[in-house]
């Protein structure tokens, strides 16, 4: 079974001498083949790619952990839901003022995200700079991970939909060429038929 397979993709491979197949055929194959190369070789530039990604975000983490740090802060007006639960009844998040004492001594307040089981003058964690400023929580371990994969997995998508393209781009210039070539064929054939050589 096997061997047939080979022997059937050998006599479509574009390097058959196979006095039948056309010039078009034989771009069209080789591109296809070209195609498959490529696709192949673009697995490991995506996860290159992933992997770069992740040391980037992992070692911005680490940074961002080493220079944050933090502190506790006060709810202080109510909390407005951002986002629901799959039941639509557990709230996962909320936006909030909070407020909290930077180092300096100054108290400051700002709009954030907390969690939405939280009431007004319950605390809070909020990660700020070593000036007190509020800032984004460092982006976990587990974050650096999945954020890798997805931009392998989205660049080696994008290369298959690239190659996709091209290969179906030149099935079809192949089959506008073979239906020419056909057309022609068939009135050639007609005008031998009506008009028989003497």
């Amino acid at each position: 079974m096997l061997s047939e397979l080979a022997r059937r993709w050998w006599r479509r491979s574009p390097w058959s001498s196979n006095p039948l197949t056309r010039p078009p055929d034989r771009i069209e194959r080789t591109v296809f083949v070209v195609g498959v190369v490529v696709l192949l070789l673009l697995i490991p530039v995506a996860a290159t790619i992933g992997s770069v990604n992740y040391s980037d975000l992992s070692s911005r983490s680490e940074q961002q952990r080493a220079e944050y740090v933090r502190v506790d802060a006060r709810v202080i007006d109510t909390v407005q839901s951002t986002s629901t639960g799959s039941d639509s009844t557990t709230l996962a998040n909320g936006i909030a003022t909070v407020q909290w004492r930077a180092p300096d001594g100054s108290i400051r307040s700002e709009s954030t995200e907390v969690p939405a089981d939280v009431q007004i003058g319950e605390t809070t964690s909020i990660w700020c700079n070593g000036n007190g400023t509020l800032v984004h929580a460092p982006v976990s371990e587990v974050g650096a991970v999945i954020n890798g994969a997805s931009t392998a997995m989205f660049v080696w998508v994008l290369g298959t939909v690239l190659v996709g393209f091209l290969v179906y781009l030149t099935t079809v210039a192949g089959d506008r060429v073979r239906m020419r070539r056909w057309d022609s064929d068939w009135k050639d054939f007609l005008r031998a038929r009506n008009h028989p050589s003497r």
